[in-house]
C-alpha cells in the first residue's frame, strides 16, 4: 500500500496547471515577540555569527522542522517563554534565548505566527541569521500530515513573492548536508557548538513539500 506521502506526490506529478497568483495565506497571530526577546535574541546572534542585533535582514532559506510534540497547546507553551528552559542544557549553555521558530503550522493546516520576519529566530544552528522557521505540529515524523504538506507549500510561495532573496528550502534533516548549495552559507563562532543529528520533518515530508511546491506553484527551490 502506497504511502499517503506517495499518493501525494504522484497527484502533484499529475497536475498540468500552475498557479499564477500569488496564493491568499490566513495567518493567525501568535506572536511570542517581546522586547527582552530581541534583547536575548541579539546577544546570541553577537556571540554566534558577530552581528549586532537580531534583525533579519533578507533571508535566503526556509527551513522547516516538526515540533517534537503533539499538540498546538504543547507547541505554544514550549515556545512562549523568552528563556530557554534550564532543564535544555546543551542549548542553554550557549545562549539564554528560548528556541523558536517564525511559523507554527497545525495538522489540520492553520498557519500561527510567532516571531516577525524581520528578527532572527534560534531554531537552527549555524543558520538563525539567515533564515525563516517553520515548525510543523507533530510528535514525531509519523503524525505529520497532508494539510501541513500543502500549508508549508502556500505560506512559502507566499514567503517568496514578499522575500524574493528566498533561494533555499530544506529540513532541518538536511542542515548539515555538505554536498548540498545551502551548506555553504552555515555559520558558527563557537566551534565547540556542535550540531546534533535531526530527524525533522524526515524525507517523505520534504519530497512532498517539493512536489507540491513545484507543480502547484511553479517554484522550485535548491536544497
Amino acid at each position: 500500500m502506497k504511502s499517503v506521502w506517495s499518493v501525494l506526490s504522484i497527484l502533484c506529478l499529475a497536475a498540468t496547471v500552475l498557479v499564477a497568483t500569488v496564493p491568499t495565506v490566513n495567518i493567525i497571530d501568535k506572536s511570542v515577540y517581546s522586547e527582552k526577546r530581541f534583547e536575548l535574541m541579539s546577544d546570541y546572534a553577537k556571540f554566534h555569527y558577530s552581528l549586532d542585533s537580531a534583525a533579519l535582514v533578507s533571508p535566503n532559506m526556509v527551513i522547516i522542522h516538526y515540533t517534537a510534540m503533539p499538540t498546538l497547546e504543547l507547541s505554544f507553551k514550549a515556545f512562549k517563554p523568552d528563556i530557554i528552559p534550564k532543564h535544555r542544557e546543551r542549548l542553554s549553555y550557549y545562549g539564554d534565548v528560548n528556541v523558536g521558530a517564525h511559523f507554527l503550522i497545525d495538522k489540520d493546516g492553520s498557519i500561527h505566527q510567532l516571531l516577525p520576519l524581520d528578527m532572527m529566530g534560534r531554531h537552527a544552528i549555524g543558520y538563525n541569521h539567515k533564515s525563516i522557521g517553520i515548525e510543523n505540529v507533530s510528535a514525531d515524523g509519523s503524525g505529520l500530515t497532508v494539510r501541513q504538506v500543502s500549508a508549508n507549500a502556500k505560506l512559502i510561495a507566499h514567503l517568496h513573492a514578499t522575500l524574493p532573496s528566498i533561494k533555499y528550502v530544506f529540513g532541518h534533516h538536511e542542515y548539515m548536508n555538505q554536498s548540498y548549495p545551502h551548506f555553504k552559507e552555515f555559520h558558527e563562532n563557537d566551534a565547540e557548538y556542535r550540531p546534533s543529528i535531526k530527524l525533522d520533518p524526515g524525507f517523505s515530508f520534504i519530497k512532498a513539500l517539493r512536489a507540491k511546491l513545484k507543480f502547484t506553484y511553479g517554484l522550485e527551490f535548491e536544497k
